[in-house]
């Protein structure tokens, strides 16, 4: 004597709303990849339409010897925080750390060099979009001469600065 329950289920508003957000954001999505797909690259430089190159000096500041000859042309760096793609290494400069200090003796300012520390100045080139006030890399880290950075390579990481930048 049991009695069946059965649900009847009526189409409502607010289940045609949800349809039709669904529906847009696969046609959102569908979208932004068919636009991302059809943007054809330059043949000489492999970078698609509307981006630029951008070639940039990062300089890593008071490594190791070892840890700065471990850097090589061709290496991908990143952004050590955000894990952020950077660009591809063009050429690699390994010199001795060198600091401003105070001679006492005799009242001038020079430079001396750091024992067992080593910069490396680093040319790296990556495609990027540019806009009035702001070169932007692919990955969306901003690039600016006098910015901070902390970056990682295959085998190693350091910190430094952006020195210079240029639309390549």
């Amino acid at each position: 004597m049991s009695e069946k329950k059965r649900i009847k289920w009526k189409l409502n508003l607010f289940d045609i709303g949800l349809i039709v957000v669904v529906l847009l954001a696969a046609a959102g999505v569908v979208a932004v990849k068919l636009a991302g797909a059809s943007a054809p690259a330059d043949p000489a430089t492999g970078v698609p339409a509307g981006k630029i190159t951008v070639n940039y000096v990062v300089e890593l500041e008071q490594m190791h010897k070892q840890t700065a000859e471990m850097v090589k042309v061709g290496d991908q760096l990143y952004e050590r925080t955000r894990k952020e793609a950077m660009g591809t290494v063009t050429s690699v400069k390994v010199e001795p750390t060198r600091i401003l200090t105070k001679n006492e003796l005799e009242g001038a300012f020079q430079y001396a060099e750091v024992p067992e520390r080593y910069n490396a100045i680093l040319e790296v080139t990556a495609p990027a979009t540019e806009s009035e006030s702001s070169i932007t890399l692919e990955s969306g880290l901003e690039v600016r001469a006098g910015t901070a950075v902390r970056v990682f390579g295959p085998d190693y990481y350091g910190a430094g600065y952006i020195l210079s930048v240029k639309k390549g």
